[in-house]
């Protein structure tokens, strides 16, 4: 007597087996395929987000430029070196003596220290406006005060040690005001193998603020003059456009390297 014995016979088996298989590649393949989605996403977000924190920093500096006072300093495609405004005080009061020294009222950020260059507002002559000027000194010595004006207002005084030829009696008036300034260098760096848009300022090396960006070309500079002409002439420039490029060495779903640009003008103050 022969018993039914039940199973699966070998072709059962290996069909089942390589249908198995069909389907867990298939379900590999979508996941791959999302990842690779995802990270290219992720890539064009944050080289987005690169692109407009650079862009951006350069616009919010590049549009306090003065080119016809002679804010700009150097200039090329890929790096421009500038004159940067950055403390702001009002004058209380003034001595013109051997040295120099001004009251300005204390404004709150605004901390003037022993070394700063500085511009400071001559009117000179109130009935005469052509006889108004910006004096260049720089801060020998910084001291806390009140000002003179109604004894109470908390201000600061700035010595200008040595440069009292610059400082006519009457030639600075209660309320002109002082403007401290540096010289900044805007170009691209290499940090951890990636390039960097970065700032230099006049004593200092070059500390990345935003990127990474493309290398070689992720950063470009093209000035221009009040007719919208090409200019290299620094006083004549008008207009900066100013592009900022990405590229993360990610490729997307199309086999192309994600990356992002923007460009803007920057209308400079003239």
């Amino acid at each position: 007597m022969t018993r039914e014995r039940k199973g699966f016979t070998m072709v059962e088996l290996i069909v089942v087996v390589v249908l198995g298989s069909l389907v867990l590649l298939a379900a590999l393949q979508i996941l791959v395929t999302n990842e690779r989605t995802y990270t290219a996403q992720n890539a064009e977000i944050s080289g987005q987000q690169s692109t407009r924190m650079a862009l951006e920093v350069l616009f919010n500096e590049l549009r306090e430029v003065s080119p016809p006072g002679g804010d700009i300093l150097a200039m090329s495609s890929d790096s421009i070196r500038v004159r940067l405004m950055r403390k702001f005080g009002i004058v209380c009061g003034t001595i013109f003596g051997n040295p120099p020294v001004l009251t300005v009222v204390k404004l709150p950020g605004t901390q003037f220290a022993d070394g700063d260059s500085v511009f400071v507002f001559a009117d000179n002559d109130e009935k005469d406006d052509n006889d108004d000027t910006w004096i260049k000194a720089r801060v020998t010595a910084v001291a806390a005060a009140t000002c003179p004006v109604d004894g109470t207002t908390a201000g600061v005084q700035l010595r200008f040690n040595g440069q009292q030829a610059l400082f006519t009696a009457d030639s600075v008036g209660m309320g002109a005001p002082v403007r401290s300034f540096g010289h900044y260098t805007f170009g691209m760096t290499t940090y951890s193998g990636d390039p960097y848009l970065a700032r230099r300022d006049e004593a200092g090396s070059m500390v990345p603020i935003a990127g990474p960006l493309q290398a070689g070309t992720g950063l470009e500079f093209v000035y221009r003059d009040a007719l919208g002409a090409v200019t290299a002439t620094p006083a004549n420039v008008r207009q900066i456009v100013v592009t900022v490029r990405t590229g993360s060495g990610v490729l997307n779903s199309l086999g192309q390297e994600g990356s992002d640009s923007i460009t803007a003008w920057v209308y400079t103050r003239n």
